[in-house]
């Protein structure tokens, strides 16, 4: 599922794109501000930066940086003129926490430096300046940021979908008193499932089980050949339990599966065993989710893997949430 950021849009896609540098679009996850035009964009396959996470002390750089890798998407916008950054900021500010991106730092004009001292000010300087990211080259990309303004605002966040992750930069600032506010928006985007960085939360799961209907429960262990869960397996159950207290009409199966070593017998009942162990975990932690979960073991009946290997075998022994027909 692609995340959509509503941020309040009523003129026409004509409208807002007339005016912008070729080939240059919105990012998938961002609309822009109404009557904003793209005049700098650019596209990396892959790149590597450094966000802002914590606010700058006087004629310093920033006290801790954010380190991103991935395939970026960098667009520079003007803004129509008479709109300030404390306007512009809070339609993003706004659509950030209206779609459970997790906000990482913000700050706003001398709060991003420890000072208003304009010849102390660091802060936007080290973010957008020639030693991080005009050293790759798009000095005029960025030009407009590096310099200190008071209306200047600055946020960082991070977007997990099933199966990616987003690090979304958003700075901006005026050039000068009387000029259109210019918002640069930085998105690094990864592949979750190859880059190991795949987190499992409420919004995950429902994205998951409106997609494809089902999702393995990695982290889900037990003790061999038992229905007893291991406690590190507590992690993920608490995020189903996250999901189903804010999807209180949800219907889920929760369904244990085996390898195919042993007796059929022997392997559905463990299944079945370990489905019902992890729905105890959820009533008695979690809440009481009624006919809302359903424990059903199907043994070695559905694997995703051959048993001929241990890999495999290892593979087949899973927990999966299954969404119910409505």
């Amino acid at each position: 599922m692609k995340t959509k950021f509503l941020i309040v849009l009523f003129l026409s896609c004509f409208t807002l794109l007339a005016q912008d540098i070729d080939k240059a679009k919105d990012h998938e996850l961002l609309t822009r501000y109404p009557g904003s035009k793209i005049i700098y964009y650019f596209q990396k396959d892959y790149n590597e930066l450094k966000f802002a996470v914590k606010a700058a002390k006087p004629e310093k750089e920033p006290q801790k940086w954010l380190d991103v890798s991935g395939y970026q998407t960098s667009i520079v916008y003007e803004v129509p003129i008479g709109k300030s950054t404390v306007e512009v900021m809070k339609n993003y500010q706004d659509a950030f926490k209206a779609n459970n991106a997790e906000i990482l730092f913000q700050c706003k004009g001398g709060e991003c430096d420890g000072t208003t001292a304009w010849y102390s000010a660091k802060f936007f300087e080290k973010v957008y300046g020639k030693d991080n990211r005009q050293s790759n080259g798009e000095t005029g990309h960025y030009y407009d940021f590096g310099a200190y303004h008071v209306a200047q605002r600055y946020m960082v966040g991070k977007i997990i979908t099933s199966d990616k992750i987003y690090f979304i930069e958003i700075g901006m600032t005026p050039a000068y008193d009387g000029k259109p506010v210019k918002v640069c928006v930085e998105v690094i985007e990864q592949e979750a499932l190859q880059s190991g960085l795949i987190q499992i939360n409420a919004d995950v799961i429902k994205d998951k089980l409106e997609k494809e209907g089902k999702l393995i429960l990695d982290g889900i262990l037990f003790d061999t050949g038992k229905a007893t869960l291991k406690q590190s397996s507590f992690s993920v159950i608490e995020m189903v339990g996250e999901y189903l207290n804010k999807n209180p009409k949800a219907r889920i199966y929760i369904v244990g599966h085996t390898d195919d070593v042993g007796s059929l017998d022997t392997n559905l009942q463990l299944s079945e065993d370990r489905a019902g162990a992890v729905v105890s975990a959820l009533m008695n932690n979690y809440g009481d989710f009624g006919t809302g979960l359903t424990p059903l073991g199907v043994g070695p009946a559905c694997p995703v893997a051959t048993n001929e290997t241990e890999e495999g075998r290892m593979k087949n022994r899973r927990v999966e949430i299954v969404l119910k027909k409505k």
